[in-house]
């Protein structure tokens, strides 16, 4: 499964990371296609992952307008952070619905990675790693979700210390991100005597 484990961590890194020399070095369409090709090869072990596939290349399909149009990418958190609230002349179509849409489909991503790589810790004893997959999900939901459901309101209102609370949420984000990233690391090492062909009976 090692393979399979370091494609994702591989995919997310790409996804996460943002390096630019007048261009985006790291493509997350890029990112997404490999995730979703490592989870393509774990998904007969944990069904889960393969629902998680098909998130990825959502995902993959809603970051291309990025790519294609490199000054979008980033605008509303950017400005969001320098001004506290996003200007009326930034619109919900080149911002709010694409911007939601991928924000919640990497929450989702999140769930199934965590939440996956934890059944299949719990099934072969390695309760060390269930639990830091666990805990780095919800980590990463308590710190995420509040902002999701913000979101539809950023454009329209001013929310009294709206910085304070993105330095807050944002930072405990970014800590359940790299969380699991070292979990998946992990996984790949824990999990590696796993035959990824082989399907396990996850109900539990």
């Amino acid at each position: 499964m090692k393979p399979a484990f370091r494609n994702i961590f591989v995919g997310l890194l790409i996804v996460l990371m943002d390096i630019e020399i007048g261009f985006d070095l790291l493509l997350d369409p890029v990112g997404y296609l490999l995730i979703a090709y490592g989870l393509s090869r774990l998904d007969k072990a944990m069904p889960l992952f393969g629902f998680g596939k098909w998130v990825a290349l959502l995902l993959a399909l809603l970051a291309i307008p990025a790519v294609l149009d490199p000054a979008a990418n980033g605008l509303g958190i950017r400005v969001l952070l320098e001004q506290g609230r996003l200007p009326m002349e930034v619109s919900w179509s080149k911002i709010g619905i694409p911007g939601i849409l991928e924000d919640f489909g990497l929450l989702l991503l999140f769930y199934t990675l965590c939440e996956g790589t934890c059944r299949l810790a719990k099934r072969h004893g390695e309760a060390a790693l269930a639990e830091h997959m666990r805990g780095s999900w919800w980590l990463y939901f308590v710190s995420t979700a509040p902002m999701l459901l913000l979101s539809p309101f950023l454009l329209n209102f001013d929310i009294p210390g709206l910085f304070t609370l993105i330095v807050i949420f944002g930072g405990g984000s970014l800590i359940g991100q790299l969380l699991l990233v070292l979990g998946l690391l992990r996984a790949g090492r824990d999990l590696n005597g796993i035959d990824p062909q082989r399907r396990l009976d996850v109900r539990a």
